[in-house]
């Protein structure tokens, strides 16, 4: 009797050191694949800084903006995309485009309009963060104003400057 209750137990174990054999070698085979992909991204990303530097080099004023949209539009919960594209159609991104509706900047922040609910320091208004976050006050007040209706907050954005902050 004892001879086969060792004899089952060795079984088992062997089955047990098969199992864990299959574990080991699927374990490596997930680490070298790992590995490997590990170093495609470390390339990829390699080249996406390269581009991004180059990109810088050439377009500094834009890459400017593009960080402080990042940064402010993710303070007022909006896409960056989204504040990208709207300056986009606003000023071009030019910091310093002037309307002949007398709005400034990159965002075009109405001045005459928009000065005592915003408070604005207009000797700071070509400025891009200040300008930015300016823009980004207003484009949340219509936001706010047309309870999330984001269509309708742009248009009031582009057209609709007569929709004071306040109450």
């Amino acid at each position: 009797m004892t001879v086969v209750d060792l004899s089952s137990q060795k079984k088992e174990n062997l089955e047990t050191i098969n199992v864990l054999n299959q574990t080991v070698t699927q374990l490596q085979t997930s680490a070298e694949k790992y590995q490997a992909e590990k170093k495609k991204t470390q390339t990829k990303l390699k080249f996406f800084r390269y581009q991004e530097n180059v990109f810088r080099s050439r377009y500094s004023r834009f890459t400017d903006v593009a960080h402080v949209v990042y940064r402010k539009s993710k303070e007022y919960g909006f896409s960056p995309y989204l504040v990208m594209a709207l300056i986009q159609v606003e000023s071009n991104f030019d910091p310093f485009a002037v309307s002949n509706a007398g709005a400034y900047g990159l965002m075009q922040i109405n001045y005459a309009v928009w000065k005592d609910e915003l408070n604005i320091d207009f000797s700071r208004i070509f400025e891009k963060e200040y300008n930015i976050d300016l823009g980004l006050k207003v484009l949340k007040h219509y936001y706010d104003k047309t309870s999330g209706n984001m269509f309708m907050a742009l248009y009031r954005y582009n057209n609709g400057y007569k929709q004071r902050l306040g109450p």
